[in-house]
């Protein structure tokens, strides 16, 4: 290994980094090296090189500021020698004795690609995940129309999807009660991705049937729709029932988890569905208690309208039929014989009927059933668990849609669809199809991007008047309404989201990019006035959340793109390192922060992020473009080193965030950081060295895909691995 190859470019003294939650992970799975003083040592260097290393080289050897290690081939001595001698970096001392033979170990035994073979799934952990805020937001919405206005639209909006299964059809149109059995007026289109027609329209509330026309004679059922109803032809019309309360529910408009804590996001993480740390606490448990209550007393007696059935006339049969099947909406998965005795005994112990529905419908919305959603699984002939049908449901509607199954995919958990990685797949893709997921994506974008503080982000007010609520919410609303464009309306690449040359403005953003023709509030398409934009590096978003109240930061911004876009994580700065440089009235930004890379101190880290972030230089700290600071032209060169984290000097210089962006796209390590992204969001954990051989996996349908952004989201819910879980 070189001297520039090192094992741990740190700024700590100490180690690269703090280890991370998954650590245990990594213990448990340094397994299979031979007797067991063998694996001890194999497990102690695991803990070693998740402390002095991982933050360098990756968590499973992947490669990150230092180079590659899980294919290592040079052999023990060649390995070992620089871990004793030089490692960590800025403090060899802290390797000794063993630590250099036990961290070697681990490296040739655990992390090398020739010890692990990927020829089958590894399971990752069982687990259970509490609902987010919005997950809890969305399905008490789902299930009972309230506190829904916000996304009102949303919740209307239904994707439909004929799959032709070798037929040759050349047009396909849906026709149902909601468009008074038109053949004609709801044209459909094919989509070669899904290999299926579709389209998406907003269904208003009710019951409703509908079959598909094909070539303007043929009326047949939706296949994939188990609900179904007599169409009087000896034939069978297909059912959908959309819910979504915009005109019965009191409580329309109202944020029923406006009171919930926060969600926590684990140390480094960006998502706030980790399950690592978010877990129910006291102030959930009393928020849960309130919002159950208040959601049902906002019912009132329109509860009854949820068991279907007269439960005045039949107390008894209808509760139980309100438990069994409406309860099996609310916990996702059919009820227990115990629970379904429970239940329907609160039923009948209300002071009359329809008390007794909403005692009932209370117990359901504070039980751990319906709070949590799990992954546990049923136990296999080998030790592993697989997840039931209900459960992997449960897991494609929360990372898709945000919220809990619909009736066709619970229908595809009682059928046994969803017991296969192929039936797993037909759904995701379903899903994708979804208008739900465009808003399901977007919180997973912004969350990828850390824009979400920009909502309420302040700025120095004398140098940045036009910073206002209307600006921040502005430029929020573009963010979203430009990543999801791309991935479900545009190329759907990756690339994209990078080199795209447009964004979606209004008037205000308009006039904060210097774009003319555009005024009122209304978004539309417009491209950027010059190419010294891209993609999301240059959303205005993007640039005031990577800056500070009064100047812009060239670190943070440096620090977006290495961490956020590339996944090469930077251990915390030590205590005496500084902070932002005093304002030089006379100097730029650039000039003030040059004193990182050259002090030793601090170049180990800096080299990788400052003249990364100085190529965001020509865009203030609200996202507009400039030319000039403090009476300077500004140099707005920037220069990224090692870009696919190879231990290499190459360094790729770029004048405008286009050229970055470009390199970007066509990076490996940018695509592999994309997928790996996706996966914590959607798995909800940062992926352990028992993921490595499923991450490698998706990252290779992502490639093989084109880098489309909906073929990643579907791989990554229908790998073989996705299916399996094991004990701690």
């Amino acid at each position: 290994m070189s001297a520039r190859g090192v094992l741990c470019v740190a700024l700590s003294l100490v180690a690269c980094g703090p280890p991370r939650s998954s650590d245990t992970d990594a213990g448990t799975d340094a397994r299979g090296a031979g007797d067991g003083a063998v694996v001890g040592e194999v497990a102690n260097g695991a803990a070693l090189y998740a402390r002095m290393c991982a933050s360098c080289h990756g968590e499973a050897g992947e490669g990150g500021r230092g180079p590659k290690l899980s294919d290592w081939s040079r052999g023990y001595d060649a390995l070992r020698r620089p871990i004793g001698t030089s490692m960590p970096s800025g403090n060899p001392a802290a390797c000794t004795g063993e630590c250099p033979d036990r961290i070697a170990s681990f490296i040739l035994r655990e992390l090398n690609t020739r010890a692990l073979a990927c020829d089958a799934p590894r399971p990752s952990l069982r687990r259970v995940r509490r609902l987010t805020r919005s997950e809890y937001r969305n399905t008490v919405r789902d299930l009972l129309g309230v506190g829904g206005a916000a996304v009102q639209g949303e919740c209307n909006r239904r994707t439909f999807a004929y799959f032709p299964a070798g037929r040759t059809v050349a047009r396909v149109n849906l026709a149902g009660s909601f468009n008074d059995w038109s053949a004609d007026r709801w044209p459909m289109t094919f989509d070669m991705t899904m290999g299926a027609w579709v389209t998406t329209r907003d269904i208003p509330d009710g019951t409703h049937q509908y079959k598909f026309v094909l070539d303007g004679r043929d009326w047949v059922r939706d296949e994939r729709n188990a609900m179904t109803s007599p169409d009087g032809f000896g034939g069978q019309n297909s059912v959908i029932t959309v819910s979504c309360g915009a005109s019965t529910s009191s409580m329309t408009g109202v944020d029923v988890a406006a009171n919930l804590p926060a969600d926590a996001r684990a140390s480094g993480g960006v998502f706030d569905n980790d399950v690592t740390v978010n877990v129910v606490t006291a102030s959930h448990t009393s928020e849960y208690l309130r919002s159950a209550k208040a959601v049902v007393d906002a019912l009132g007696d329109r509860v009854t309208t949820l068991a279907g059935c007269d439960v005045r006339a039949d107390r008894a049969g209808c509760g139980a039929r309100f438990v069994r099947e409406f309860g099996a909406r609310v916990f996702r998965r059919p009820l227990t014989s115990g629970e379904q005795a429970r239940y329907t005994a609160l039923v009948m112990r209300g002071a009359d009927p329809v008390q007794g529905l909403r005692v009932a419908l209370r117990g359901m919305l504070v039980s751990p059933s319906f709070l949590y959603r799990t992954e546990l699984g049923e136990r296999q002939p080998d030790g592993t668990f697989r997840l039931t049908g209900y459960e992997v449901a449960s897991a494609l509607s929360y990372a898709l849609w945000g919220t809990l199954p619909d009736a066709t995919l619970t229908a595809a958990a009682a059928d046994g669809t969803l017991s296969t990685a192929a039936g797993i797949e037909r759904e995701a893709r379903r899903l994708v199809m979804d208008a739900r997921a465009r808003t399901a994506f977007s919180a997973f974008a912004l969350q990828w991007l850390k824009v979400e503080p920009v909502a309420t982000a302040t700025r120095n007010q004398t140098l940045f008047p036009t910073w206002s609520d209307a600006l921040r919410a502005s430029v929020m609303e573009e963010a979203r309404r430009f990543v999801t464009h791309v991935v479900f309306d545009g190329t759907h690449r990756l690339g994209e989201l990078f080199t795209a040359d447009y964004s979606f403005v209004n008037g205000e953003l308009a006039t904060h990019y210097g774009i003319s023709g555009i005024t009122g509030a209304s978004f539309q398409r417009a491209s950027w006035p010059s190419p010294d934009r891209a993609g999301v590096l240059g959303l205005a978003a993007v640039l005031a959340r990577f800056a500070h109240s009064d100047q812009t930061s060239p670190i943070q911004r440096g620090v977006f793109v290495r961490e956020n876009l590339l996944c090469q994580e930077f251990p915390p700065p030590p205590a005496n390192a500084g902070g932002v440089p005093d304002v030089d009235p006379r100097a730029t930004t650039r000039a003030r922060f040059a004193m990182h890379t050259s002090n030793p101190a601090c170049n180990a880290c800096h080299r990788y992020i400052d003249d990364v972030g100085f190529g965001f230089e020509g865009f203030d700290a609200i996202g507009r473009a400039r030319t000039t600071e403090n009476g300077a032209t500004i140099d707005r060169v920037g220069a990224l080193l090692d870009l696919e984290a190879d231990g290499g000097t190459d360094t790729l210089r770029f004048a405008t965030l286009r050229e970055l962006g470009q390199s970007l796209a066509a990076s490996q390590s940018a695509r592999a950081c994309f997928a790996r992204q996706y996966f914590r969001y959607a798995r909800g954990y940062h992926e352990t060295l028992a993921d490595r051989c499923g991450v490698r996996s998706i990252v290779g349908r992502f490639g093989a895909a084109n880098d489309d952004v909906r073929e990643l989201m579907v791989a990554v819910l229908s790998a073989p691995e996705f299916l399996l879980r094991r004990d701690p």
